[in-house]
């Protein structure tokens, strides 16, 4: 039989990646030319977190992973600081973080007191779309953009986005993109892979450049933490 909770965190998990693959290409890259209301848009998102040396933000998750009926609802607070440094801390409906800094991620799981840990390097490209995470490029050169509806939003009322990655590797069918008309902050993100797992994301008090320190993003095992070396909690 096969481990329903690994499957589902590890699912969960690979979503997670790819947010912050997304995330890393946005911040690596200068805003485009505003040729057009589209390409206005698209570099204002990049311009906004261009601007930006960390964020933080409250989230809400909800996980449909195929051939199981109830989806996975979870919430929590994520912090992000360029270039590498990820920390998510889930509230609901269990506590566990997950963690990476200098090329480990930590997946910290109190009721099981355990922590996973592996090189991200060792990650493999079959399991992640490792790609997303090279921090080069830009949304409109990795992926084809255009409005979620048939027409542009109304002035101020917030845009929204599809994109359709350009190369096949991501194991994305496409991703939908909401923002805020204001500070051009993601506010509402929906990955479609194409397993046809989904993961949707919602941010709320969004706060960027607050100074977060890098120790801030060190997982340090509490005493008596098993420490368990294993890529996604695999055996």
């Amino acid at each position: 039989m096969p481990n329903v909770k690994r499957i589902k965190r590890t699912v969960v998990f690979r979503g997670l990646i790819i947010l912050w693959g997304l995330f890393g290409l946005i911040w690596a890259a200068p805003a485009p030319a505003a040729e057009n209301s589209l390409a206005e848009v698209i570099g204002k998102i990049q311009a906004a977190y261009e601007r930006t040396t960390d964020w933080k933000a409250e989230f809400r998750q909800v996980t449909r992973i195929e051939g199981f009926e109830t989806p996975i609802a979870s919430r929590g607070k994520v912090y992000i600081k360029k270039p590498d440094k990820l920390r998510w801390d889930y509230s609901e409906p269990n506590r566990h973080q997950i963690m990476v800094y200098s090329q480990k991620i930590w997946i910290y799981t109190p009721e099981q007191n355990q922590v996973i840990v592996n090189p991200f390097a060792k990650i493999s490209d079959s399991q992640l779309p490792l790609h997303l995470l090279s921090g080069v490029g830009r949304l409109d050169r990795d992926f084809t953009v255009q409005w979620a509806d048939s027409a542009p939003p109304q002035p101020k009322t917030a845009p929204v986005l599809t994109l359709i990655p350009k190369d096949p590797r991501a194991g994305l069918t496409q991703l939908r993109m909401e923002v805020d008309p204001g500070s051009y902050f993601i506010t509402r993100l929906t990955l479609f892979e194409s397993n046809g797992n989904e993961s949707r994301f919602q941010f709320e008090r969004i706060k960027d450049n607050t100074g977060l320190k890098d120790r801030f993003f060190i997982f340090t095992p509490p005493k008596g933490v098993v420490v368990v070396e294993s890529p996604l909690g695999e055996p």
